[in-house]
């Protein structure tokens, strides 16, 4: 049963990456390539010693510039009204949405939206998260926002398994319907108020 799982799982949190990035990649710029491969060139001339690090920002501006009029993002500025209220950007709503099959999806979502291009590992998505900035400039991940996120997962129902053996157990969709929807609406309004209350009390933001 592990395995199966395991199998089961995987190939879920896979599609729906490979959904991701493939919706994060199109439409894809010539303009934008050309303009960044320019940069590149100009790039060569830099000392060896600053020229990979320079090769590197270029690599992360273009994907960033690239992902902006994606049709991910042009979905997530659609849903970002309903979210702003927790706190999230159109990048954390959109994570979250992706990941409404398997809760697990998150974390790939994350990885393809602020560590595109990055061979840094582990230590580079970290490092992308905690340097995300909002338009404006500030951080995009403070302490109210990362515990409205960590409550509104400890409580929906993300898990397109589960709510199959509900299914199953009851011999009608109406049960994971309902489960799915209270859930959610009380994930939404519980993370709603953590984040406006530890904001309201200038907690880490």
């Amino acid at each position: 049963h592990g395995l199966e799982f395991l199998q089961r799982a995987g190939t879920v949190i896979c599609a729906i990456t490979i959904i991701v990035w493939a919706l994060g990649y199109f439409p894809h710029s010539d303009a934008v390539s050309e303009k960044y491969e320019a940069m590149r060139v100009a790039a060569a001339a830099v000392p060896a010693a600053d020229r990979e690090e320079s090769l590197v920002r270029i690599d992360h501006a273009e994907n960033q510039e690239q992902l902006l009029d994606s049709y991910f993002a042009r979905m997530g500025r659609a849903i970002e009204p309903v979210v702003k209220p927790l706190g999230w950007d159109w990048r954390i709503g959109m994570a979250a949405l992706a990941s409404f099959p398997a809760r697990e999806v998150v974390v790939a979502t994350f990885g393809t939206l602020f560590n595109l291009g990055s061979e840094a590992g582990d230590a580079g998505f970290a490092a992308s998260l905690r340097t995300a900035k909002r338009p404006d400039g500030s951080p995009l991940f403070t302490v109210p926002v990362a515990l409205s996120i960590m409550v509104f997962f400890a409580l929906c129902c993300q898990c397109g398994a589960t709510l199959v053996m509900i299914y199953r157990e009851t011999h009608t969709w109406r049960w994971p319907l309902f489960t799915f929807t209270y859930m959610t609406v009380l994930a939404y309004v519980s993370a709603l108020l953590t984040y406006q209350i530890t904001h309201a009390l200038g907690l880490g933001g």
